[in-house]
């Protein structure tokens, strides 16, 4: 799954980074070619987001998008809008998943509020922070719901996407459906 949305992911027109929790995690063929792998940094995931954010912010982009690798078949078109929504200043855009939480989210400013006192891997987490979100000096905009891989019944899912569509997923579909 890295790999794949990794791979569909470098078309775009900026710099993708793939930020591992555990130092050698990936091994060195899960990476595509020209993609900067960091060993994240921060006592829990908020943390761990919020200095990415921050980093990329202060390096000088525009804006950040975070967007997790267990969703290998997200729309890019989703990717698109969220990319089109943060040429504007003082942004955020989540991405919802179907169990609570979020496969995106981006900034064009820095709203550290998002990730402060959160408590994360719940079914809360994106309306949490959307509601956070709605009372900052920030427009917000709110992408279509996806579903993320966290659970058996999850992969079934996704195989069964995979067998019935054209999703690109080239290491995938190396694997018996």
């Amino acid at each position: 799954m890295m790999h794949d949305t990794l791979t569909r992911l470098r078309p775009f027109e900026s710099r993708v980074q793939l930020s591992l929790s555990l130092a050698g995690q990936a091994m060195p063929g899960d990476v595509p070619d020209g993609i900067v792998v960091e060993t994240q940094q921060g006592p829990d995931l908020g943390a761990r987001m919020l200095r990415e954010i921050a980093k990329g912010l202060a390096e000088g982009h525009d804006a950040v998008i975070l967007i997790g690798t267990d969703h290998p078949t997200l729309p890019l078109a989703f990717v698109d809008e969220a990319m089109e929504a943060l040429r504007e200043p003082r942004t955020i855009v989540l991405g919802p998943s179907e169990d609570g939480g979020y496969y995106l989210i981006g900034m064009s400013a820095l709203y550290p509020e998002l990730f402060r006192n959160m408590t994360w891997s719940t079914e809360t987490v994106f309306r949490e922070t959307a509601d956070r979100a709605l009372h900052l000096d920030a427009d917000v905009t709110i992408l279509p719901y996806w579903y993320d891989v966290d659970s058996a019944q999850e992969l079934d899912r996704l195989m069964e996407e995979l067998r019935s569509t054209d999703a690109e997923c080239p290491r995938l579909r190396t694997m018996p459906l």
